[in-house]
Formats: C-alpha cells, sequence, structure tokens
C-alpha cells in the first residue's frame, strides 16, 4: 500500500506503529473506559481506519530504532477485513474500545499479544491460531461466533464481562494458564451451543463465576490444571443439558456453588483431584435428571448442603474419597429416585436435615463408612439391598432404625437387617442386635405361606425365634407349675401297682415336659380321662420348646 493512500487518521496509527505509541481516538461522548459503544459504526471519518491498512502494519512488522513496534490504537472504527490469515505479527496488538464492521480474520496466524477488550465485533475467527502470549476479548460486545478451535494460547484467554450474541467454538483449544469468562453473558439463537469446548485443555484455572448462558455450556473432555470456577453462574437450557461435562478431568476443585441452572448438570464420568461443591445451588429439570454424577470420581468431598433440584440426583457408581454432603437438601423427582446413588462409595453420606419431598430414595449396593441421617430423612418408599455401612449416626434405638427397612421396594430384605444388626454389635450394642434379627424373621414371616407363619408365629410367642431366650424358660416353669398341680390333685394310676417308684408331680411333669430326659416317672404312671390328654399336650408342648429352644441356641452360636 502507497504511503499517499492513506487518510489523516490512518497516518497517524501508520506513524505511531514504529515505536509502538498509542492512537486515542476517543472523544469521551457516550463512551466506557475504552471507548466501547454500540453505535460505533456511527462513527466519522475522523475515527476511521480501514483494516487492510492495520494488516499492512501489523505484517511488516517495521520498528523504530531502540523501539518496539506495536499497534496500540483505542476508540476507532474499522472498516472492511482485518484479515491476517496464517500471517505472523511480530509485535503486541492491542484494538481497544474499536467498533468492527467485518470479523477479525486469525485463523492459522502467530502473534505475540492480542487485545480487544471494550470493542464491539460483528465475530471472530481465529481457529488454529498461535498467540504466545494473552488473548483478551474482555467487555466485548460480540454480535456472531467467536471460533478459536485448535488454537494454542501461550498465556490466558479472556472472554470476562464479555456479551456475546453467538456461539463460542473453542473444541481443542490448548490455553496454558487461564479462561476467564467470569461474568459473561451468551447468548445464542435455539438449538445453538452458545460455549463448546470439547477435548479443550487449560493449563491454569476456568474463571467462569457469575457466567450468564442460554443453552448448554459444552465441557465434554476439557482438562483444566486447576480450579473449575462456575460460582453464582446462571445457566438456561429447559428440558435440556445445562451444564455438559462428562469425561471431564480438573486437577483442583469444581466449584458451583449457588448455581442456578435450568435443565441438566451432567459430569458424568468426570475426574476430579479436590472437591466438588454444590452447596446452595438451584437446579431445575423436572421429569428428567437435574444433577448427573454418574462414574464420577472425586478425590474430597461432594459438598452440596442446601442443594434444591427438582429432577433427579443421580451419583450412580460414583467414587468419592471424602464425604457426600446433603445436608439439608430439597430433592424432588415424582415417579422415581429423588437420589439414586447405587454402587456408590464415600467415606460417609450425609442425609441430616435432607427432605426428598416427592421421589424415592436408592442406596442400592452402595458403600459408607458412616451414614448420617435420621429416621424421617427416609422417603416413603426406599432401596437398600447390598446398601453397606460401618456405623449409623446418630444412635437411636431400632425401633427408629427399622421403620424405613420395612418400606423397601424390593420387600423383604435380608441383608439390610443384617447390616443393621452388625452396626449395633460394632458399638457393643447386642440387646438392639438381637432386636433387629428379630424384626428381620417377622418380616421374613410375612413372605412366608399360611401353614409356614403359622408355625414363625408359635416360636415368635414362645421364645422370640430364639432371640427371646427367657420366654422359653417361662412357658417351661408355667406348664410345669400347671402340670405338676393338675397331677398333684389327681394322681395317674400306676402302671404296675406295688411296682416303681413313689409318684412326685412336679418330676412326673417335667418327665413329661423334657422328651429327651427319663426320670422313670412318665413309664411308672398312666393317668386316666381327660388328664392322659393333658400328658399328651404337655408332651407336645415340651417338643415345641425343645425344637424352638434348640434353634434359638444353634443361631446365637453361629453368630458368635
Amino acid at each position: 500500500m502507497e504511503i499517499s493512500d492513506l487518510t489523516a487518521v490512518e497516518r497517524r496509527v501508520w506513524d505511531a506503529f514504529p515505536s509502538g505509541v498509542a492512537v486515542d481516538l476517543r472523544n469521551g461522548e457516550d463512551e466506557d473506559e475504552h471507548g466501547a459503544v454500540p453505535e460505533g459504526d456511527r462513527w466519522g471519518p475522523e475515527r476511521t481506519v480501514r483494516g487492510e491498512v492495520l494488516r499492512a502494519l501489523v505484517i511488516s512488522g517495521a520498528s523504530a530504532e531502540g523501539a518496539i513496534a506495536g499497534l496500540r490504537l483505542v476508540g476507532a472504527r474499522i472498516v472492511g477485513r482485518l484479515d491476517v490469515t496464517c500471517g505472523t505479527v511480530d509485535g503486541p496488538v492491542r484494538l481497544l474500545g474499536c467498533h468492527f464492521d467485518e470479523p477479525p480474520e486469525l485463523s492459522g496466524a502467530r502473534t505475540r499479544t492480542l487485545d480487544f477488550t471494550g470493542s464491539c465485533l460483528p465475530g471472530l475467527r481465529a481457529d488454529e491460531a498461535r498467540v504466545d502470549g494473552a488473548l483478551r476479548l474482555s467487555r466485548c460486545h460480540i454480535a456472531g461466533q467467536v471460533t478459536l478451535s485448535g488454537a494454542r494460547i501461550g498465556n490466558s484467554l479472556f472472554l470476562d464481562r464479555t456479551r456475546v450474541r453467538g456461539p463460542i467454538r473453542l473444541d481443542g483449544i490448548r490455553i496454558e494458564d487461564a479462561l476467564a469468562v467470569e461474568g459473561a453473558q451468551l447468548t445464542v439463537d435455539e438449538g445453538e451451543v452458545p460455549l463448546r469446548a470439547v477435548n479443550a485443555s487449560v493449563g491454569g484455572g476456568v474463571v467462569g463465576k457469575g457466567l450468564t448462558a442460554r443453552g448448554t455450556v459444552l465441557l465434554t473432555g476439557l482438562r483444566v490444571g486447576g480450579t473449575l470456577n462456575l460460582e453464582g453462574s446462571h445457566l438456561v437450557h429447559p428440558g435440556g443439558e445445562a451444564l455438559a461435562a462428562a469425561v471431564m478431568t480438573v486437577d483442583l476443585d469444581v466449584l458451583c456453588n449457588g448455581l442456578r441452572a435450568q435443565g441438566e448438570v451432567r459430569l458424568t464420568r468426570s475426574r476430579i483431584g479436590g472437591r466438588l461443591n454444590l452447596t446452595g445451588a438451584r437446579i431445575a429439570n423436572p421429569g428428567h435428571a437435574a444433577v448427573q454424577l454418574s462414574g464420577v470420581a472425586v478425590g474430597a468431598e461432594v459438598a452440596a448442603a442446601d442443594l434444591h433440584t427438582q429432577g433427579q440426583v443421580k451419583a450412580r457408581g460414583a467414587k468419592i474419597t471424602g464425604a457426600l454432603v446433603l445436608t439439608d437438601a430439597r430433592l424432588s423427582h415424582p415417579g422415581g429416585a429423588a437420589l439414586l446413588a447405587s454402587n456408590c462409595t464415600a467415606a460417609q453420606l450425609w442425609l441430616d436435615g435432607t427432605k426428598m419431598t416427592e421421589g424415592h430414595l436408592s442406596l442400592r449396593g452402595s458403600t459408607f463408612t458412616t451414614v448420617h441421617a435420621h429416621p424421617e430423612t427416609f422417603p416413603a418408599q426406599v432401596w437398600l439391598d447390598g446398601l453397606t455401612y460401618q456405623a449409623l449416626s446418630p444412635r437411636l434405638p431400632p425401633r427408629q432404625r427399622l421403620a424405613p427397612l420395612q418400606r423397601d421396594g424390593d420387600g423383604y430384605v435380608p441383608h439390610s437387617y443384617e447390616q443393621l444388626a452388625t452396626a449395633y454389635q460394632r458399638v457393643g450394642d447386642e440387646t438392639a442386635a438381637r432386636t433387629v434379627r428379630l424384626a428381620k424373621q417377622r418380616h421374613h414371616r410375612s413372605t412366608q405361606p399360611g401353614y409356614a407363619r403359622l408355625w414363625g408365629y408359635l416360636q415368635d410367642a414362645t421364645v422370640g425365634y430364639g432371640f427371646r431366650p427367657v420366654r422359653a424358660a417361662g412357658w417351661l416353669l408355667t406348664l410345669l407349675l400347671l402340670g405338676a398341680l393338675a397331677f398333684g390333685l389327681h394322681h395317674p394310676v400306676p402302671t404296675r401297682p406295688g411296682e416303681g417308684p413313689t409318684f412326685q408331680p412336679l418330676v412326673y411333669a417335667l418327665d413329661l415336659l423334657l422328651p429327651v430326659v427319663d426320670f422313670g416317672q412318665e413309664k411308672a404312671f398312666q393317668p386316666q380321662g381327660w388328664y392322659q390328654w393333658l400328658a399328651y399336650l404337655l408332651i407336645a408342648l415340651g417338643w415345641v420348646l425343645a425344637t424352638t429352644v434348640i434353634t434359638g441356641i444353634t443361631r446365637a452360636v453361629s453368630r458368635q
């Protein structure tokens, strides 16, 4: 380009470039800190610079002696396309508070520092670009698509407090330091994705505090060397995925405390080195999953106290080194599991104050060291088969802990009773453990046919299935006294008169009741009439008592 072709303002920019001096074209009217205003397309010739002029400058890279060349332009309207496709830019480029008529084209370019802070752009294309320093799009107004797929950024990418009316594409991008989208507002047409960073890599952290996005924030396969921070963000995609971050790897924490989401928050099979914080989050996806943590691995705890959801919280197969904390949460999923945490592993499960207003609880096959939950935490239906734990907190009497077990959706689940009994035994409360095992037998009895239930009722009434041995002694003593009294008043006749022992009513009744013991009284005397039927009754009851006592002893020995 001939120097004579330049306008007066372009000449100022041209002359300032070799020394890296800033050219400020702001007039101070209706402008913010960097001169960005939506009406920049109305700026006149005194603020207008052609994109081809800027391209010629940055590609030439001519420096003044002893200075570092660089483009520093503030408050300009840039007409025509700034096209640096596959070009190499040696000096820094700072276009602050500028208005672009056409999207800058930087695909495949190699640059040092790019700064568009406060500018208005119809879009930006920089696929496969190489930026040795930082790429700044802070506080910009972008009316179209931003494409940085496959780009390499040696420092950080800044999109903080930027308004984007179009999708942002960051697939496969490599950012050495941080990705900042704090306070950004992202809006797209229905069916489009406002932020897509599939298989991207961020060496530092992702700062997205206060992010607002309409549509799916897609972070599948994202790798973050620091913390992913979405505190207080507002993500809106009703009926779809508000946050899709499956198979993500984050070395430190994922912070979603205070998150507001309409749509599913999905972290399936992600790996989080620190903790996942969902404290105070409000997530609504009625009829579907609200929070999806299936297969997630968390190196510390999952903190979800005061979490409110409409839709299922799913943590199937999650592995949590620390605690799963749902204290004071409010979960709702009509017709299904409000909390589905089957085959989940965690050091502790905290459900104190949790309310499942609609829906049931599934902890099938899960393993926890301690479960912190009051009985009223458990909803009308639970699924607990295979749940394993070392202790329950707070310590409560068995009658309070047994109620949820009787509401299991699988019906009679022996493992649940044995697990509860073992927990009581572990703290030395044998009486409570026996109470739980007796309740287990009673529940099992309700599943049996009529004849088996009758036998069960008899065992329960006599010796409490062997868990109430004092009852057997009471029954035996009562029958012994009744028999001794009856036969003491009406002696049976001797089998062989003049032979045998002297009749002893107490010993005779004992001989009838204990079929395995022979005192010689039963054979020596023969009752008559209804007393003979009384003797038969004592013999039969003796057999029943002996059988149940042996059963109880066998069960007690087997538990030792």
